[in-house]
């Protein structure tokens, strides 16, 4: 037996769909690989892998980054313990290599992590791993 949808339901719908479709129109102009050190500058969040990083990348090729676990209790009760990663940032053509000199609440195997600038435009940039793992890291702007 068919299922009747309701207006409200219809409605909803396309407003949703009208929501998604505007926020996947980016009109973020790309960036230039020879811009590439001054663009990365500023204020960034993105997961990789099981975590939600925040990441302030600095003029003076410094960069601090917050990291804090993704899941239904990480996310709304807010159980966790954020760790804290420090170090230097360096990009030479498309690929940016992280030094860490400092962490706090975090074992790490290595103290450098390098990844490969698949995109970059001036919101976002998707970043590929060494391990093939595809990250998505947002832009924040300032309020």
């Amino acid at each position: 037996m068919p299922t009747k949808i309701t207006p409200w339901a219809k409605a909803i719908a396309v407003v949703a769909m009208g929501f998604c479709l505007a926020s996947c129109a980016n009109n973020s102009s790309t960036v230039p690989q020879a811009e590439y050190s001054t663009k990365i500058v500023g204020r960034w969040q993105g997961t990789a892998g099981d975590l939600k990083e925040t990441m302030s990348i600095d003029g003076d090729g410094t960069f601090l980054c917050q990291l804090r676990s993704l899941g239904f209790i990480a996310n709304t009760l807010s159980q966790r313990v954020t760790g804290t990663i420090r170090g230097t940032w360096n990009i030479a053509g498309a690929r940016i290599t992280l030094r860490i000199t400092g962490e706090k609440n975090e074992r790490l195997g290595s103290r450098i992590a390098s990844s490969t600038i698949m995109a970059f435009k001036e919101d976002g940039v998707v970043l590929k791993s060494d391990r093939g793992e595809t990250s998505l890291f947002r832009r924040l702007r300032a309020l």
